[in-house]
């Protein structure tokens, strides 16, 4: 009877994890625009309750938070489209080096591995039909993505202003549903939560501006080319732990490969980036978001694979941060904290209280 309890509660979990994923895929399209929304009202909160204590209205300071996002926003796509109308430009001339190379490529294995020349060009012709059809795939889903681009913009800044209007509302709303269980413990978890998840969530942008600055100055050093561009696009990818780092760097070595004669640049573009991942990784992620929240290696690969395989790069962008959130609250509630133990990288002898327990009159 027990064994039979037991399977039935392991059947009901495996249930809820798939219906619950299952509606996270079938309503992507209208998740995605909230999650979002609700990373830059955790992001603005602080800004807005300082505005607040300035006499001003709710409505009022989020409407200007919300405004400055905005014009925040439209200033960095207008830069990253600016730098990539400057990249096109050079296209031709970028061409005319991948040629040399090759053709330095071809003369070397030639040499080497005696492969002949007709081989060699079926071979790269072979390479090119299927990264062609690959880059057309990318390019008509690019397309068909940006003529929706400015509709879930719009979107997700109302959802953003909505929700810091309504934060309060949406607080009262969980406290309601705990209150009669949890009494007034539920509105010190809350408080804490929320404290916690917006200076986590501010923490990770404000890594993503300094990196953005440091990879800018740094290959500007170095003397490569559209070095704005580049450092910044290895500051917002950022954002995705591991992959967005390694794309990031990645890209300006290769740029640097085909541009430069000298081996010495991608060589010393490859060590800055190693520097400055190092930096991140054990001076500014610690300081600034993991002295509050701390997942392990383990759980962030995991729900980064998990996001991407639902929601696509959004969801490799949004799950690492609420699963933040999420340990925040296992940390939080004594009988959930194994969950968060498990999400977290603390060492073992560490075994932190929880902040908020039932007293033992309460059973």
């Amino acid at each position: 009877m027990e064994q039979r309890s037991s399977l039935q509660r392991f059947n009901q979990v495996l249930l809820g994890f798939l219906l619950f994923f299952g509606l996270l895929y079938l309503g992507s399209s209208f998740l995605v625009p909230i999650a979002i929304g609700g990373l830059f009202a955790m992001l603005l909160v602080p800004v807005c309750q300082r505005l607040e204590r300035w006499k001003l209205s709710r409505s009022v300071a989020a409407l200007i938070c919300v405004f400055a996002v905005v014009i925040i926003l439209i200033g960095l796509i207008s830069v990253l489209i600016t730098q990539i109308f400057a990249l096109a430009n050079d296209l031709p001339e970028l061409g005319k080096m991948l040629t040399a190379k090759l053709d330095q490529a071809r003369t070397f294995a030639t040499d080497k591995f005696d492969l002949s020349r007709e081989k060699q060009n079926e071979y790269v012709r072979n390479q090119l039909e299927g990264a062609t059809q690959m880059a057309g795939s990318y390019i008509r889903s690019f397309l068909l993505s940006t003529s929706s681009f400015l509709l879930n913009f719009v979107v997700v800044i109302t959802y953003t202003l909505l929700f810091l209007i309504y934060r309060r509302r949406l607080r009262n709303f969980i406290l309601k549903l705990v209150r009669d269980r949890e009494g007034s413990y539920a509105q010190n978890i809350v408080n804490k939560i929320t404290g916690v998840a917006s200076s986590y969530i501010s923490g990770v942008f404000l890594v993503v501006v300094i990196l953005a600055a440091v990879n800018t100055a740094g290959l500007m050093i170095i003397g490569i080319e559209h070095a704005l561009f580049f450092g910044l696009l290895a500051g917002l990818l950022n954002i995705i732990p591991y992959i967005g780092s390694i794309a990031g760097s990645l890209i300006p070595v290769i740029f640097a490969l085909l541009t430069k004669e000298a081996l010495w640049y991608p060589i010393g573009v490859a060590i800055f980036f190693l520097v400055v991942q190092q930096i991140e990784s054990y001076i500014l992620t610690p300081n600034i978001t993991g002295s509050k929240i701390k997942l392990s290696a383990m759980a962030t690969l995991m729900v980064l694979l998990l996001g991407g395989m639902i929601w696509g790069v959004a969801g490799m962008i949004l799950f690492v941060p609420y699963l933040g959130i999420l340990k925040v609250v296992f940390d939080n509630i004594e009988k959930l904290q194994p969950y968060g133990y498990i999400l977290g990288n603390e060492e073992e002898k560490e075994n932190p209280k929880p902040i908020i327990a039932k007293p033992a009159s309460e059973g």
